[in-house]
């Protein structure tokens, strides 16, 4: 497993994880991921680059910043796509007062190209994705994947990388939808229930602490996401707890507890709608294989 990071990756970040794959792939290569990751940048993060060997897609999950790219300035900001590949000049560079927290795959290969001009990115534009969380998702099970050893690892995550590709495609929005209030008081109250699940008992009290009204945060779940502040708030919570259960000899009772619930029977049955098996199944799976089985 390769530990130094590529000489193109930039040391201008708090923190990173990364993953390389192949980074010398052949010239005649049709589909190689190159290598990728996910970057807290530091307040003065920028990086000026007059060519690029690969291709490549970022995601801003959080912060803001600006990119200048085949001469055009561009803010970004979080849910935001770029592309940009060889002969596109381009600068990105973090706002310091709210650095970015960004997710990049480099990529190189015949097939991909051509992926890619059948795509939104063919505009040659920042995007913005209506469902940044999924792009997030997929970004992170690609990384997971990219640094697991495993003999389908290469093909796995160039799935994962069309997967990407198309789903950004599929979710893409008109920037002006983006910059709407209802957009913004979306992400700002699904950012706090991610944050903050374990403090959130129900769907009010998250309302509450986002200052919005309930009906109004179904309507803006029904809207951009495809599960409502319910199903969120209690996968968040199920996943915590599988965590617990799969990794620390605890009772059911007690995960329930740690997750805020205070009826078992309540949560078992919200555990296998979630992960389709009860908790106390999943706890003793879990103990024999040495870990949790949940993704």
């Amino acid at each position: 497993m390769r530990t130094k990071p590529a000489s193109f990756i930039s040391t201008q970040v708090t923190s990173g994880e990364y993953y390389y794959l192949n980074l010398n792939p052949p010239a005649d290569a049709r589909e190689v991921v190159i290598c990728g990751g996910r970057e807290h940048c530091a307040p003065a993060y920028r990086i000026d680059r007059p060519d690029f060997a690969y291709h490549a897609i970022e995601f801003v999950a959080d912060g803001t910043g600006a990119l200048t790219m085949a001469g055009a300035t561009y803010e970004l900001r979080p849910g935001m796509v770029f592309s940009y590949g060889p002969g596109v000049p381009h600068t990105i560079g973090s706002d310091p007062a709210s650095p970015l927290l960004k997710y990049f795959v480099d990529f190189a290969g015949s097939e991909l190209t051509a992926l890619l001009r059948h795509t939104v990115f063919a505009r040659g534009v920042p995007l913005y994705a209506s469902r940044p969380f999924r792009i997030r998702d997929i970004l992170e099970t690609l990384m997971t994947t990219g640094n697991t050893p495993s003999r389908h690892r290469d093909t796995l995550c160039t799935l994962l990388l069309r997967q990407l590709i198309l789903t950004i495609d599929e979710t893409a929005m008109d920037p002006q939808a983006a910059s709407s209030p209802a957009w913004q008081t979306y992400l700002r109250c699904r950012e706090h229930i991610e944050r903050n699940v374990l403090q959130i008992a129900t769907v009010r009290d998250a309302a509450r602490q986002c200052f919005v009204d309930p009906a109004y945060l179904a309507r803006l779940f029904k809207r951009f996401a495809e599960e409502s502040p319910l199903q969120l708030l209690n996968r968040l919570k199920m996943n915590r707890a599988a965590d617990l259960l799969g990794n620390r000899d605890i009772l059911v009772k007690q995960a329930a507890e740690a997750v805020g619930f205070a009826a078992p029977y309540h949560f078992s049955r919200v555990f296998k709608r979630v992960h389709g098996i009860p908790p106390e199944t999943f706890s003793r799976t879990a103990r024999r294989g040495g870990g949790s089985p949940t993704r």
